[in-house]
């Protein structure tokens, strides 16, 4: 899979994209990880008892984001997640739109 951008042409991108990103501190955080962490380890869908990804839950929940992940981790979370192929056809079809 090739976007077909080279360093300069991407550069541009990148700094587009920061201007829309949220930056939120990790303290805005730590009062949810009990309750992310609570939430992943009975996610009915993955039941694998991690909780490594309470930090990214916390966040998707806070800003209302979705979630580029390549396992079911978030599964049976409420947060919808993103596989490289779908996010990359979801991109064509903006870029195509």
């Amino acid at each position: 899979m090739e976007l077909g951008l080279k360093r300069p042409e991407l550069l541009g991108v990148l700094d587009d994209l920061a201007d829309v990103l949220t930056v939120v501190p990790v303290a805005a955080l730590e009062p949810m990880f009990a309750r992310c962490e609570e939430t992943l380890r009975d996610a009915a869908p993955s039941r694998n008892g991690s909780v490594r990804a309470a930090h990214v839950l916390a966040l998707a929940w806070s800003v209302e984001a979705d979630v580029w992940a390549t396992d079911r981790d978030f599964a049976g979370t409420g947060v919808a997640t993103w596989s490289t192929p779908n996010l990359m056809r979801g991109f064509a079809e903006v870029g195509a739109g």
